[in-house]
């Protein structure tokens, strides 16, 4: 039978007989071939959907939900290695990059948001990893240069607060445009993007041996000083504990002072206590990252006979501690105790009409990033959560073509959920669906679809 044949036939196995075992029934811990089979061809179901409605024309959401696809198919080329529709499903990613290195080269770059440009970073570092294991060797070193030459650079070089002024916390990064008609505001999915991609990229440069590379660690260290900063900083809770001794990192710092520079409320419009997602899962990833160029830092520091106090154990140490709140804060104040299913914070501020569509991507990415820690690292285990999380996404999807829907839990269990994380964090807006009609379809559809994606691969990865 041809590849495509199968492929076909493997999407419509799932549409007449939607009814296939449960995830919730997998023991992701053991062997079983039948729930592995299962889980296989719920991840050929979904992606054939996916390639179905991916090319839709938006710069940001574009470049998140491909890097979806891309943390997707490497989980699953990584369990089923020698598997014939999961190597051509690897095929078809390849000529997609294609696509979408076209689509990115389409634009002028100055007038986009600084923050678009960690996205595509993001997803340019993975594209890279899975066309070198494909042999497209010239698209991969050409995502490798849209990364780090454009991507990073723009946002160092039109992103980047270099002067020393602001108060209470100089430095950091603005989520304006390259032109500066929009000055932006530092707030978290900015500088997290800016300090993941900086850490993805100089632990690249030491993978590949690749020279002029302390830039990068220099600025990944300047991004954690200016994180470091701000949680030390207990009056204004940017890292705000939760009732159950964990914490979470609110969506936007803010410090209301004659002389302060961060009191904009604007772009995007500012709630009091938003907490997002997606910040979450990217900030767990920079700050383990961290911890594995810890020693590359120290030495840095003392080449450039900077920081004479620095002690490796020390920093270790409190970065540690760092992720081990915030994993707890993810624990009890963004999953439910009823159905253990990870949730969005319910604010007006991610689930409202106003940027909705934006801040519906936020489950996905943080589950993208659970699945590469282990319990070790965050002294948490997610497995049982990423695992219920993905079963009522599949459960909820629509039957007849493969769909994942925004919502993806009973109504029930999203009262008392709402209550719950009311009782962590303080606060919460009786959100119990995402206010997202009136946005383009063919988006909302292509984000709802790379969440499930990230849910399975991550699914994988905690096999």
């Amino acid at each position: 039978m041809k590849r495509r044949s199968f492929v076909k036939t493997a999407g419509s196995f799932a549409v007449f007989f939607p009814c296939v075992k449960a995830l919730g029934s997998i023991g992701l811990g053991e062997e079983n071939h039948d729930d592995v089979d299962d889980l296989k061809m719920r991840c050929i179901t979904a992606f054939n959907r996916f390639e179905t409605i991916w090319e839709f024309n938006d710069f940001w959401r574009r470049g998140n939900t491909f890097d979806a696809c891309l943390n997707f198919t490497d989980a699953a080329q990584q369990r089923w290695p020698d598997d014939t529709e999961i190597k051509s499903m690897q095929q078809k990613v390849n000529v997609m990059l294609e696509k979408n290195m076209a689509y990115f080269k389409s634009f002028d770059p100055s007038g986009f948001w600084a923050d678009d440009f960690g996205w595509w970073g993001l997803m340019g570092l993975n594209a890279r990893k899975h066309l070198l294991r494909t042999g497209y060797t010239e698209l991969a070193d050409k995502y490798r240069q849209l990364s780090s030459d454009l991507c990073w650079k723009q946002m160092k070089d039109h992103a980047y607060d270099f002067s020393t002024t602001a108060k209470p916390v100089p430095h950091g990064c603005s989520n304006g445009d390259a032109k500066g008609i929009h000055k932006g505001v530092k707030n978290t999915v900015t500088n997290v993007l800016f300090f993941l991609l900086s850490t993805r990229i100089y632990r690249l440069t030491l993978a590949e041996k690749i020279g002029d590379n302390e830039k990068y660690l220099e600025t990944a260290y300047n991004q954690w000083i200016w994180f470091d900063s701000w949680f030390q900083l207990k009056q204004y809770e940017y890292l705000k504990k939760t009732t159950s001794g964990g914490a979470l990192v609110q969506e936007r710092p803010t410090a209301f002072f004659d002389g302060s520079g961060y009191t904009d409320i604007t772009h995007p419009t500012w709630y009091k206590g938003w907490v997002w997602t997606g910040d979450q899962g990217m900030l767990l990833a920079a700050l383990t990252d961290m911890l594995a160029i810890k020693n590359n830092i120290a030495d840095w520091l003392a080449k450039n006979k900077k920081e004479a106090d620095f002690n490796v154990k020390a920093f270790a140490d409190k970065v540690n501690t760092y992720i081990s709140l915030i994993a707890k804060g993810i624990k009890t104040t963004l999953i439910s105790e009823k159905d253990n299913i990870i949730r969005e914070a319910p604010l007006v501020a991610n689930m409202g009409p106003e940027f909705g569509s934006d801040y519906l991507a936020g489950r996905g990415i943080m589950m993208r990033y659970l699945g590469t820690l282990n319990k070790r690292t965050t002294g948490i285990d997610f497995k049982n959560n990423i695992k219920e999380t993905a079963n009522a996404i599949w459960q909820t999807r629509d039957a007849s073509n493969n769909q994942f829907k925004p919502e993806y839990t009973n109504v029930e269990n999203d009262k008392l959920y709402i209550q719950q994380f009311k009782n962590q964090w303080g606060s919460a807006d009786n959100m119990l669906k995402w206010d997202i009609e009136k946005t383009n379809l063919q988006q909302r559809l292509g984000v709802c679809q790379s969440i499930g994606l990230d849910a399975l691969g991550a699914t994988i990865r905690l096999m």
